[in-house]
């Protein structure tokens, strides 16, 4: 049987459960992150069984490939180079490595370390030329995997010509401020952008066959990474056009469509024959999914608040705190009810593009919630399920508001950190609050917290 990741990303406990004033929450975090875990997933999407060899979606014989390379790109990129160099074994010879987190020892390829940002990263040239010369080495009796995950973008993109990489990232900034989602974000850098976005790393020319796998992180797997499978649609053109409008950008950003040529309009071709569509292997909803599992195993009553919110940290706040009201309310606990509670989950970007830090977001996230609660009984947990990158000031995930250990009382104007060793997927933001069943209250206690 597959199991989790190798290295163990949660504080160990000695313990089966977590203790402190908020386990259950610690327990909807673990279970998120260990159902969406990028290694688990790229294990089972890459498996060698009865003399089959499982490559995504395809079956080939088990020595249809001489050798195989990969490339690993975003914030998972450690997890699922280890889980192909584990599931190939020693056909695995040419790699590289490009993400926040520095090449681990246990994995023999060479990388580039990335840090979070605004737009291409200063490395992206150089990640984009090793990565072609890397697909241009394999011939017909190979394969290439190209491992894709939320970071992705940051060591794929080059700017459009006329910009440096520097005025590129402060255009993507500034519609971001001026009311860009996540998604329309990585729709500009798409559409605008060079390098290997918009199905150009698909065009390289390669002679191997071509398997791409995917961690999606909420806003589509076409735009993650820039779509370095995904050659442009029409359309998207048009969409890009309609939003530099819409922003007021259109006068100072690059004319859309300008040049026909595919290296700078972002055009590409169909997908040549031996490059297999992309496979996506984890995503919000396994992360969702598994912690709502969770917290019902507990005695608690789960209910889904969204599949996704894409709005900004403090709208995000307040939606979710409004839903988890109204689930609350319908339940109509009482004394009597068996259950400890209504658990309300979501899954967020926070409105974020990939490869920025979310650290900043999510403070804000927890401190509008934290002002926003309707119920002196209730908490709110906010998870990175990417670990904490970036900013060190802010966790992979925190609690405001009261402890679920009843025993327990906590400062109330405090966030409660519950950390993260490392991220090990990217999958998104999980969004929890949990509203105890009402209890008798002792008459002689004092009430307060």
């Amino acid at each position: 049987m597959i199991g989790p990741f190798p290295w163990d990303p949660f504080p160990p406990s000695g313990e089966p459960d977590p203790k402190g004033p908020d386990p259950v929450q610690a327990i909807a975090f673990r279970a998120a992150v260990t159902a969406a875990d990028a290694y688990r997933s790229v294990r089972l999407a890459l498996r060698r069984e009865g003399g089959a060899l499982r490559v995504g979606n395809r079956f080939v014989t088990d020595q249809r490939y001489r050798q195989v390379g990969f490339v690993a790109f975003g914030n998972a990129a450690n997890s699922m180079a280890l889980a192909a160099l584990h599931a190939v074994g020693d056909r695995l010879n040419q790699g590289f490595l490009a993400g926040p987190d520095p090449v681990l020892p246990e994995i023999p390829f060479r990388g580039t370390r990335v840090a979070p940002g605004w737009g291409g990263a200063p490395e992206a040239e150089g990640i984009v030329a090793a990565t072609s010369e890397l697909a241009q080495e394999l011939n017909e009796q190979d394969l290439l995997l190209v491992l894709l995950s939320g970071g992705a973008l940051r060591s794929l993109l080059l700017p459009p010509p006329g910009l440096s990489g520097e005025e590129f990232a402060r255009l993507l900034e500034e519609a971001h401020r001026r009311g860009a989602t996540g998604y329309e974000v990585g729709l500009l850098a798409r559409v605008l952008g060079t390098g290997a976005v918009a199905g150009r790393l698909a065009q390289v020319g390669t002679r191997a066959d071509v398997a791409t796998l995917v961690v999606e992180r909420g806003d589509g797997a076409r735009v993650l990474g820039g779509g370095p499978m995904h050659p442009l649609a029409p359309t998207e053109r048009a969409e890009c056009s309609e939003l530099l409008g819409r922003l007021g950008l259109a006068a100072t950003a690059p004319t859309v469509g300008a040049d026909p040529s595919p290296v700078t309009s972002g055009i590409a071709p169909p997908l040549p024959e031996r490059v297999g569509r992309p496979v996506i292997v984890a995503g919000p909803g396994d992360a969702l999914k598994s912690a709502a599992d969770a917290v019902f195993e507990k005695g608690w009553t789960s209910r889904l608040a969204f599949l996704s919110i894409r709005d900004p940290p403090a709208a995000a706040a307040a939606r979710f705190l409004a839903r988890t009201d109204d689930l609350y309310g319908a339940e109509g606990l009482s004394v009597e009810s068996r259950t400890k509670g209504v658990g309300a989950f979501a899954m967020t970007t926070l409105g974020l593009p990939e490869g920025v830090d979310e650290g900043p977001a999510l403070g804000e996230f927890l401190a509008e919630a934290r002002d926003g609660l309707r119920r002196r009984e209730m908490s709110v947990g906010l998870f990175r399920t990417a670990g904490a990158i970036g900013a060190p000031e802010y966790p992979a995930g925190a609690v405001v508001g009261a402890p679920t250990e009843p025993e327990l009382t906590t400062r109330p104007d405090r966030a409660r950190v519950v950390a993260m060793r490392r991220g090990i997927t990217d999958v998104g933001l999980l969004a929890v609050a949990l509203v105890p069943t009402p209890v008798v209250r002792d008459r002689t206690a004092s009430g307060s917290r």
